[in-house]
């Protein structure tokens, strides 16, 4: 009888323990400014987007990398005179889990990859599940989870 009861505690003791982090840290993430590029397009990038600059997040079109030269440090101008001031890039990934019965919305899987975009390594990871728009009773925007554990993220540092 004792063999019964004490698999199941032991399952749960162990599955407790193997719980993914939300926020995965991967390497040194030290950014001096707020200014941010999407790498990725998705269905859901005005709202991503509008979620971002909520949060005094400034969002550029693009790194502008083609017109910048690397030199020691940082960035100088390049051949079109321009430097981005985006050190860092957002890849938003995602695995559709359900869709709700009311409208469009959907109930997504979301990963936020930080990378920097002069070393192109990824440098945080936000893992995330909720709603893309609002769905009845539930008010949990996975948008808005993701950039608040980023803005999070931000002020450990």
């Amino acid at each position: 009888m004792r063999k019964y009861i004490l698999i199941p505690v032991l399952l749960l003791v162990f599955a407790g323990c193997t719980t993914p982090q939300a926020v995965k840290e991967q390497h040194a993430f030290t950014p001096q400014t707020n200014a941010v590029v999407l790498l990725k397009s998705s269905p859901w990038d005005a709202r991503f987007r509008s979620e971002l600059s909520q949060k005094g997040f400034k969002v550029l079109k693009s790194p502008a990398q083609n017109s910048a030269i690397s030199k020691g440090n940082g960035l100088e101008p390049g051949p079109g005179g321009v430097v981005s001031e985006a050190r860092y890039g957002l890849a938003l990934s995602w695995v559709t889990l359900d869709h709700c019965v009311e409208n469009n919305s959907r109930i997504i899987d979301a990963t936020l990859a930080v990378s920097d975009i002069k070393t192109n390594e990824v440098v945080l990871s936000i893992k995330k599940s909720g709603f893309t728009g609002p769905c009845g009773p539930h008010s949990s925007i996975v948008f808005a989870d993701l950039v608040n554990s980023l803005a999070d993220g931000l002020r450990r540092k």
